[in-house]
């Protein structure tokens, strides 16, 4: 018996890309299609499927990102949630696997990996597509022993890249918590280190994507 499958995106392209690879291969059978996350939600309360293959960011309506993910994990904890992304962002990529999501393909170059993707997760395995993890795999500052998630901060690291996000200078931030700057500047590099990002562009886009 073919694998339900309902698939969730606000792209009608991609929607037919992913249904095409499923056909081809046999595995699986589109019993849904959802261009929200809203609309996402409401097609599982009324159609039985045995895995869902989602977008991270779908823009409108409803909440997308994470908080779509902890919805569907409350109401079907038991239930294989595939994602589907165009992110490069090791630090988001771990984000979503802690939320509960078996399986992280990205849209670009791993989408012929979906079929083999969709097999290991309706088994309950962890399948990363291949541009996934080589980021995951790349050398990074996550300390040995953490997360490398949203977990491993602290308060004020958080307050720290919430602030620096939202376009505030080292000094103003310095100034605004009443910190040192030198303190203040240790607490960013030592954020971006257990989360394992590189870049200024990363921070912004990992406080953007979580809404916080």
């Amino acid at each position: 018996m073919a694998c339900r499958v309902i698939l969730a995106d606000d792209h009608p392209v991609v929607l037919m890309g992913i249904s095409l690879a499923l056909a081809r291969n046999g595995f699986a059978t589109v019993v849904g299609e959802a261009r929200s996350p809203d609309d996402l939600l409401a097609l599982l309360e009324t159609t039985p499927c045995d895995a869902v293959i989602t977008d991270f960011s779908m823009p409108a309506p409803g909440q997308d990102g994470l908080a779509m993910l902890e919805r569907i994990r409350r109401r079907f904890p038991r239930l294989p949630v595939m994602v589907i992304t165009t992110l490069a962002n090791p630090a988001l990529f771990r984000e979503i696997i802690a939320a509960g999501v078996l399986g992280v393909v990205g849209k670009s170059g791993d989408v012929r990996e979906i079929p083999k993707a969709l097999s290991q997760v309706v088994a309950h395995h962890l399948y990363l597509g291949s541009s996934v993890k080589e980021l995951l795999d790349a050398p990074a500052g996550t300390p040995r022993g953490t997360s490398g998630t949203l977990a491993d901060l602290s308060p004020r690291e958080l307050t720290i890249l919430r602030l620096f996000a939202a376009g505030k200078s080292v000094t103003e931030i310095a100034r605004e918590t009443g910190r040192g700057l030198s303190t203040v500047s240790q607490q960013k590099t030592n954020a971006m280190r257990k989360l394992g990002l590189d870049t200024d562009a990363e921070i912004f886009e990992y406080i953007e994507r979580l809404r916080l």
